[in-house]
């Protein structure tokens, strides 16, 4: 594991699977990259303005809350549109709350218009990786 005051990286398998999550900091972003196998092929921006954070207690829990934009990628895919909204509530319950820009590799979930067996431990895996990075 490398670490500094900017960037930290760790590294972690899922079956036969090499998944490298990144994290590199800026004052005002976050740049969190999740490579499958050492890819990465769509990037979201997540944003998290301070007002939704303050507002978020007030919120319906039901509610998404985040709404990632998909900036490099298939806009379609539902699949990396949940986790990236997931990814941004818990970035969004950090102690400073950053705007995010995910880059990941979402051939790694399947394709985005249907359920596979997996799908949710391939969620938990990745924000349970992504909740050790932000420690």
């Amino acid at each position: 594991m490398e670490n500094s005051n900017q960037f930290l990286e760790t590294v972690a398998e899922y079956d036969q699977d090499s998944l490298r999550f990144q994290k590199i900091e800026f004052a005002n972003k976050l740049i969190l990259n999740v490579l499958t196998n050492d890819i990465m092929d769509t990037t979201l921006d997540i944003p998290l303005s301070t007002q939704a954070t303050i507002n978020d207690g007030l919120s319906d829990e039901d509610s998404l809350g985040v709404e990632p934009v998909v900036l490099v990628g298939n806009p379609h895919n539902l699949k990396i549109q949940v986790v990236a909204g997931q990814i941004g509530k818990v970035v969004r319950q950090l102690k400073n709350p950053r705007n995010v820009i995910l880059s990941l590799g979402s051939r790694w979930f399947g394709s985005g218009d249907s359920t596979e067996d997996g799908d949710f431990e391939k969620l938990m895996f990745v924000l349970g990786n992504i909740k050790k990075l932000l420690e």
